[in-house]
């Protein structure tokens, strides 16, 4: 990822997450040591020594270590076949509530898309903890509700399963990745979906976006689609399943809180 300056504030942080795949990669975020300064004698004054116990590493600190020792193996670019097993980039990342569920705490659905350098369109659909959104996410917002995705129960399994046990009718990689998406892009709408195009703060469940963000995650499923036999996403070419380690916004003003645009009677 590339240099993008100062960046002030974390969007989402999972904290469990980031420490089992620093423990998992031989990343230590242990505190820094004990710094200890001692002052020479001075005649008829005794020695003094100070002691101080360093800060525990800033979230800055601990996503670079993570970050630099994934290295190549979290892909940006997305030229190479599938899978990844990590991926990361920058762009405008949506929140919303992840409805028909019975995770407890309640989950949150974090999407993106990006485009390779050669064109390959890419939905990036991340699923993790209402808990680790900031407070400027909108986490603890209740908007209204709507349509929820039958698939959400078999997908929240399929995620606590790391990617790995799909026993559902959606039992085939593109099938239950097709059904991702569509809670990524569809959920929560009411009447016909053109209703709700360009305007993701009307649907049901939706809490904001957040432009020019670096985002990192661990992928479980990474699939192509086969145009031929899904009708209505001819300009989607691959799907991302996993969960979010972290998103990097700016700063708070570059979110868009979906509660202030209703209020307001977008």
């Amino acid at each position: 990822m590339g240099e993008r300056g100062v960046i002030s504030r974390y969007a989402y942080w999972s904290e469990r997450r980031i420490r089992d795949i620093a423990s998992e990669n031989d990343v230590s975020l242990d505190r820094r040591g004990r710094m200890t300064i001692k002052l020479p004698a001075i005649p008829f004054f005794p020695s003094f020594e100070f002691a101080q116990e360093a800060r525990t590493l800033r979230k800055a600190e601990v996503a670079r270590r993570v970050e630099e020792a994934i290295g190549i193996h979290a892909v940006e670019d997305f030229v190479t076949p599938p899978p990844v097993r990590f991926a990361k980039g920058v762009g405008q990342v949506s929140f919303s509530q992840f409805s028909g569920v019975t995770k407890k705490p309640a989950g949150v659905v974090v999407h993106t898309r990006t485009r390779s350098s050669a064109g390959v369109r890419v939905e990036v659909c991340l699923f993790g903890s209402l808990d680790n959104t900031a407070s400027y996410v909108g986490g603890a917002d209740e908007p209204d509700g709507g349509w929820s995705s039958s698939a959400a129960q078999s997908i929240e399994r399929f995620l606590r399963s790391r990617g790995t046990v799909n026993n559902s009718q959606w039992d085939d990689p593109e099938s239950i990745s097709v059904e991702a998406l569509k809670i990524c892009l569809h959920q929560g709408e009411t009447g016909k979906h053109e209703e709700h195009e360009g305007k993701p703060w009307t649907r049901g469940f939706t809490l904001s976006h957040a432009d020019e963000s670096e985002w990192f995650a661990e992928i479980y499923s990474d699939v192509v689609l086969d145009k031929d036999r899904w009708n209505g996403y001819d300009d989607v070419d691959r799907i991302l399943i996993g969960a979010p380690l972290w998103v990097r916004t700016p700063s708070p003003e570059a979110v868009t809180r979906y509660r202030d645009l209703r209020r307001a009677g977008r």
